[in-house]
């Protein structure tokens, strides 16, 4: 545990929690995760089908573009894995995955990118609609957030150790 952070940004384990930046990130992710099941609880709530299409369309005109936003997922459903699992003991693919989370999400970020252009380059539209615009302006903001955040890296660089692995390490100073 360092000074740099406060006492509140750390969990039972002395271990930086994820600050809440990372949690707006994993929100915007996993918004194809999101709108899939909104869409599925507003057709069984009476709401017209062609109302949930309409809604559903406006933010994936293209079905290839939701198959592909759902694999955009994965890397950020990898994290999330990886955070439930991050305790003292853990498996090293845990560890791996925690400590790789930046780029793991930064691969999210560009297959962000390729789901917006995606309709453009496969011929589907003629132009990009603004709120492909908008998903483009906040996966560019999330990529300089990725970039520049120290915090995120210090807390993808922290992973709880054993208790009886730092009593040792007391010990052999």
């Amino acid at each position: 545990m360092s000074n740099v952070y406060s006492f509140k940004d750390y969990d039972k384990h002395l271990s930086l929690k994820p600050p809440v930046e990372f949690w707006l990130a994993v929100a915007f992710f996993l918004r194809p995760l999101v709108l899939k099941i909104s869409t599925i609880q507003m057709g069984r709530g009476g709401v017209k089908t062609r109302d949930v299409t309409k809604l559903f369309d406006l933010v994936y005109p293209e079905n290839f573009g939701f198959f592909l936003g759902v694999i955009a997922t994965i890397p950020v459903v990898l994290i999330f894995i990886a955070l439930a699992k991050r305790k003292p003991g853990a498996s090293d693919l845990v560890k791996k995955i925690w400590r790789n989370s930046v780029n793991l999400m930064m691969v999210a970020a560009l297959l962000n990118i390729v789901v917006i252009f995606l309709p453009l380059i496969l011929g589907k539209a003629h132009s990009i609609h603004l709120v492909g615009w908008a998903q483009l302006i906040i996966t560019f903001l999330i990529m300089g957030y990725l970039v520049k955040s120290q915090r995120l890296r210090d807390t993808f660089a922290d992973f709880p150790v054993k208790a009886d692995a730092e009593k040792s390490k007391v010990k052999k100073a």
